[in-house]
């Protein structure tokens, strides 16, 4: 569980369609990629089409998580409904909460943890100091 399910419900809330539409995407394994972006709180996906040979990218934004939970502030789709309510984008947010596991939750890096120790240069002379004129 990568993404909590408050997110789906609100997006489905009162469309009974959009809402079985979705769990037949999720359950017909028609989600071909979902990768979390918890830094940016965004969400990518490719959902498959409902009878076509066709796959539609999906992109949603979410509100921080923290502050908000379930705040969907858009989302996106390639599809002819994208720029309305439609149900891939409601798949990608369900996938996220029944299957997406850690690995499709995208890695963040601390770029300096407060754990490690201070980097110090150390030079070629100081690794390797010239041999002593005594010595063989």
């Amino acid at each position: 569980m990568a993404l909590s399910i408050i997110y789906w419900a609100r997006y489905v809330d009162g469309h009974t369609k959009l809402t079985r539409k979705s769990e037949k995407a999720v359950d017909s394994d028609r989600v071909l990629k979902f990768v979390l972006d918890k830094e940016y709180h965004v969400i990518s996906a490719v959902v498959q089409a409902s009878m076509r040979d066709t796959s539609y990218k999906v992109q949603i934004f979410l509100e921080n998580e923290d502050d908000d939970a379930g705040t969907i502030i858009s989302s996106t789709c390639e599809c002819p409904m994208g720029q309305f309510r439609c149900h891939h984008v409601a798949a990608a947010l369900l996938f996220g909460y029944k299957r997406a596991s850690k690995t499709d939750v995208k890695c963040s890096w601390i770029k300096h943890p407060k754990s490690a120790p201070p980097k110090s240069t150390t030079t070629m002379a100081e690794m390797y100091p010239p041999r002593q004129q005594d010595y063989r």
